[in-house]
């Protein structure tokens, strides 16, 4: 049995002073908010803790432990090649990498894991709150249909800001696999509420990123997708939705147009909306249980 625990630099003293210095104190650990949600499995745990120490104050984190995954989990860590990494390790390895490569995420500030050769008893992993508001939240609040001039430009503004982050993440290699509104954060910027001066996107849920050795292009378009798939029609419209994609073009260096990148995003949109349908048809059957 191999055992690993690590925290980033800066946090040492914070976490050490409320007891979460080891693996089996983190654990252990029952204050904070359980963020239980249906579909949730057993195995996996999501607590929302606030810890401080005078005359700091409190800083939220997220903490993400996994205890004994099952078989089927076990065994899509090994077809990834993560033999010696743990569900939890591998969120801290993405967050670390999307870090050096200047790719603002999550910051991962904790890590431990409990292997037994390949197979994974036990792990977590902490990450510091992100400020700011998802855009699953943010757009429906404040992207309504463009009435003026100025409001037009400021959604033209953020629109493309939206598209170089994403053109970020891709051209350094990365896809997130789940990039829906719910997962990109926008974070308030330093200047008045109604200015764009200092405003950034963030990611989270980094489980799934990873960088794509062959057939980028394919995962490429499942990011663009989950955006498409996520925005509400009523908010976002048709013009503004080729705009991205055109400045995402742009940015990213891509050797198609919009208009082509916009038919594959728009074909694999419909693929997701028919699983969806198929899936709640599925859970209507069996009494809304999901078996």
């Amino acid at each position: 049995m191999t055992t690993v625990f690590e925290m980033a630099a800066g946090y040492e003293r914070l976490l050490s002073a409320c007891g979460l210095d080891g693996l089996d104190a983190v654990f252990r650990w029952d204050q904070g908010e359980r963020l239980d949600k249906p579909g949730l499995e057993g195995w996996r745990q999501r607590w929302r803790i606030s810890l401080g120490v005078p005359p700091a104050g409190a800083e939220v984190f997220y903490l993400k432990r996994f205890l004994n995954p099952p078989f089927r989990r076990q065994c899509d860590r090994w077809l990834q090649g993560n033999w010696g990494l743990s569900t939890a390790g591998i969120e801290w390895r993405n967050a670390r990498d999307l870090a050096a490569a200047g790719i603002p995420a999550a910051v991962a500030v904790a890590f431990g894991q409990e292997m037994i050769g390949p197979w994974e008893r036990r792990s977590f992993v902490m990450l510091h709150a992100v400020e700011g508001m998802s855009l699953e939240k943010w757009v429906p609040a404040n992207l309504p249909h463009t009435s003026g001039r100025a409001d037009s430009l400021c959604r033209r503004e953020r629109i493309d800001r939206l598209a170089r982050f994403v053109a970020s993440l891709h051209r350094a290699g990365f896809v997130h696999r789940d990039l829906y509104l719910s997962h990109v954060f926008l974070e308030p910027g330093v200047g008045k509420p109604d200015e764009l001066r200092g405003e950034g996107y963030r990611l989270i849920d980094l489980q799934r990123v990873f960088r794509p050795r062959w057939r980028l292009g394919r995962w490429v378009v499942k990011d663009l997708a989950a955006l498409h798939y996520s925005t509400p029609a009523e908010c976002v419209t048709p013009l503004e939705r080729l705009r991205f994609l055109a400045r995402y073009v742009r940015c990213c260096g891509r050797l198609i147009s919009a208009r082509q990148l916009s038919e594959k995003v728009h074909a694999k949109t419909l693929r997701m909306l028919k699983r969806g349908r198929d899936r709640r048809a599925v859970t209507a059957e069996s009494g809304g249980s999901g078996r």
